[in-house]
């Protein structure tokens, strides 16, 4: 059975008793707080956040009005009922004054019991719905966050505001943006010699890594498939160092796997490309939403990456001269490249 906590601010020692008597009386447990005065009473209100207050209007050091003022001002306390025990006549300004400080209902002297017990049981079931609806309150907070979280995870943060706040985005064409597209190397041969939970859990680590690699870099991870990994810099916020934060979270991953390598039961090695240009971005479909980009770019650092080798990075002309004094770089034969012609290509050592 729950214990309902009740301050009693009163200078008369003799309603002092007579209150606490009848409230010791209620058909509920009761632990009630007393003291004389509004300072003391609000030490009180700190220290036990009582589920009702009941005070007297005239008292020494602070009145009952300036008590309840300090209540209201106060953060968390706000909510607490008080009922004022006075024997100051309800004029219609006394009224006007006592509600506009926070209180909620008056009890005149000398005290009536059966009128007492009937207030206070009706405060307490007020003050009792306040804490059930505050604590709706905050589970359903808790539950907004966790699908805000859960639509970050799978929305660029840009797009995921503007989807809440306005029910829709429309695709946007971002003009300087980097694009990177990796591979696993050898991913379906040893997909037939690990067992599937293990595999799963290895490619779920990398896959965490990498993700914690772009946020550093300030990039963008656009989607997974199967063993490949997409991500971009610049959209859907403008980046100028586009080409330079991809090519840094490239070397990351490439970091990061060469030192995982060094301990793990696994070997894991990738294929990088990476090309610059424009791409447009935006929600395909209705139902389960994939952020996804489109453009030359993209297809072209999937050829990059195709034509790469092992653990290294590979970088079209267009990126390139993005960043030619910011890297040292390898420069290759021209290759011919479906869908593509003749192309430059360079590593990045």
């Amino acid at each position: 059975m729950r214990t309902y906590k009740i301050l009693v601010v009163e200078d008369d020692p003799v309603y002092i008793k007579i209150l606490c008597h009848i409230l010791n009386e209620l058909d509920k447990k009761v632990k009630v707080f007393k003291t004389n005065n509004g300072l003391d009473a609000l030490e009180i209100v700190e220290k036990e956040i009582p589920d009702l207050i009941l005070t007297d209007w005239d008292m020494p050091q602070m009145n009952g009005i300036e008590f309840c003022k300090k209540i209201q001002v106060s953060q968390g306390f706000e909510h607490i009922p008080v009922i004022m025990c006075t024997g100051i006549n309800k004029s219609s300004e006394n009224l006007k004054t006592a509600f506009e400080s926070g209180v909620v209902d008056f009890i005149r002297k000398p005290i009536d019991k059966v009128e007492l017990m009937s207030r206070v049981n009706s405060m307490l079931k007020l003050s009792e719905s306040y804490l059930t609806i505050k604590k709706q309150k905050e589970q359903i907070e808790v539950e907004k966050q966790k699908s805000d979280q859960l639509l970050l995870n799978i929305l660029p943060r840009k797009i995921a505001y503007d989807l809440k706040e306005t029910g829709e985005t429309k695709p946007e064409l971002f003009k300087n943006v980097s694009v990177l597209y990796s591979d696993i190397v050898d991913f379906t041969e040893k997909t037939l010699k690990i067992p599937t939970n293990i595999l799963l859990e290895e490619l779920n680590e990398l896959i965490k890594a990498f993700d914690a690699i772009m946020i550093k870099n300030n990039c963008e991870k656009i989607k997974t498939v199967g063993d490949a990994y997409v991500a971009v810099c610049g959209l859907p916020v403008p980046n100028k160092k586009h080409a330079e934060n991809i090519i840094n979270a490239s070397k990351d991953i490439i970091s990061f796997l060469e030192q995982r390598n060094e301990t793990g039961n696994y070997k894991w090695e990738v294929r990088i490309g990476i090309d610059s240009g424009e791409v447009v971005g935006g929600i395909i479909g209705t139902q389960k939403y994939i952020y996804d980009i489109f453009g030359d770019p993209v297809n072209t650092a999937s050829r990059l990456e195709h034509n790469s080798e092992t653990m290294r990075i590979h970088l079209s002309e267009r990126t390139f001269n993005l960043v030619k004094d910011e890297f040292e770089f390898e420069e290759q034969a021209p290759l011919e490249v479906k869908g593509k012609g003749i192309m430059k290509m360079y590593f990045v050592k």
